[in-house]
């Protein structure tokens, strides 16, 4: 089972999770007070990316994506550090010098603090999008001569609903839950309309940039009969209200898969849309016996380490109905799994690839792969999940060597 010689088998990874030390951002003391396991020194890839371009390069890889963290490029607000943006700039030419493209994100959760002391609103206050795309246009003349791939945003909804929604992530806002806010139509326009207007100056910039998003998607089903407008309306919020929102500002479609979820109809008033989403993590809030009491459904598939089920078999068919919907080429932007699992990763990549190549043999253009993550990292909280085909030792973890061998070869190798 070959893929085209020209598909891009990378990996990805984000600044604030395998850095360390970012201790200007948002995120640094929200830690303390969300009493979460301390980020630290993370995998000290600040100061070691040396030693990870070695690791990509064993893995065979052709393209790495990375995030630049704006807290340590700005600082404070108008002061702009250069050795930080040399060093980015640096990393990104190291990588091409090896014939490894770089993919570039812009934002991946992670905000400088003073933004949020400035703006205690965060996106609910429209001139955060002229802090972000100052900030973006900064890091691009920079980095412009040496990268032409660009992500705007990673998983903008998972973070919007983290911060704004959930109170997951700094500024930390119960709004989803209350009909009576405006979530959905103030926070996720303003957020859209910065991706817009980077994608316009990238362009300005470089002609021939490749901008998108990385969009997580997951593979969602009604829990039972009478559900499917119900999940019909979870999937549009969660994972296409977005893309459709910059639908012409962008040059590709980044998808992140990890698992499938069964939403259910629900009145219960602090449900968001009405739906009962089945995550694993709201599961784990509610507790089990809540969670099914509320209709919640989870299937008998093997779980990985954040408690997800493996469900390779709709990877390829999400994939496919997304290239139908939105006839953009496609990257995979991240997959994989947190060990302790119930399979091997070599398990996971085999099934998950066989998938998603059964989706570009009926038609889907995906050009490229890229696994999550490189390294073992910082999981928002905690250091047990374990999605590494590298320890934070450098050490190689379960199914290196299958991936390796896949993008040596382009072809998956018989079970």
């Amino acid at each position: 089972m070959s893929f085209p010689k020209s598909f891009l088998w990378g990996a990805s990874t984000a600044a604030y999770q395998i850095e360390g030390g970012n201790a200007r951002s948002a995120l640094w003391d929200w830690e303390r007070k969300k009493g979460w396991e301390r980020s630290g020194e993370a995998c000290r890839s600040w100061d070691l990316f040396d030693e990870d371009l070695k690791l990509i390069k064993a893995l065979n890889l052709h393209a790495y994506r990375f995030s630049v963290e704006w807290s340590r490029v700005e600082p404070e607000p108008g002061r702009f550090d250069q050795s930080v943006i040399d060093r980015y700039v640096s990393w990104a030419r190291k990588l091409g010098s090896e014939g490894i493209r770089p993919f570039v994100c812009l934002h991946h959760f992670s905000e400088p603090a003073w933004l949020l002391r400035e703006h205690p609103e965060g996106w609910l206050d429209e001139s955060v999008s002229g802090r972000f795309l100052t900030f973006a246009t900064r890091v691009a003349r920079a980095l412009a001569p040496v990268v032409s791939d660009w992500v705007t945003f990673n998983e903008p909804m998972v973070f919007l609903a983290g911060a704004y929604g959930f109170h997951q992530f700094p500024p930390g806002r119960w709004m989803l839950t209350d009909p009576r806010k405006q979530f959905i139509p103030v926070v996720m326009p303003h957020m859209a309309a910065a991706h817009k207007r980077v994608y316009g100056m990238l362009h300005d910039l470089q002609p021939h940039a490749n901008v998108g998003i990385a969009q997580n998607v997951a593979a969602v089903e009604p829990a039972r009969p009478g559900d499917e407008a119900a999940a019909h309306t979870w999937d549009l919020f969660m994972h296409r209200s977005f893309i459709d929102m910059i639908r012409d500002s962008q040059d590709y479609l980044g998808l992140n898969y990890y698992t499938r979820i069964f939403v259910s109809k629900t009145r219960v008033p602090w449900m968001p849309l009405g739906t009962l989403p089945g995550y694993a993590e709201l599961e784990k809030g509610l507790t089990w016996p809540v969670f099914k009491m509320l209709g919640g459904r989870r299937d008998g598939k093997p779980r990985t380490g954040m408690n997800w089920e493996v469900v390779p078999e709709a990877f390829g068919p999400l994939v496919l109905d997304y290239h139908k919907s939105y006839k953009k080429p496609i990257y995979i932007m991240e997959n994989g799994m947190a060990e302790p699992s119930q399979i091997t990763r070599t398990e996971f990549l085999r099934g998950h690839l066989s998938s998603l190549k059964s989706a570009m043999q009926a038609g889907a253009d995906v050009r490229g792969y890229f696994h999550w993550s490189l390294l073992d990292n910082y999981e928002w909280g905690s250091y047990r999940p374990r999605f590494g085909l590298y320890t934070r030792a450098r050490r190689p973890a379960d199914g290196a060597d299958f991936y390796a061998a896949v993008a040596a070869s382009g072809e998956i190798p018989n079970g």
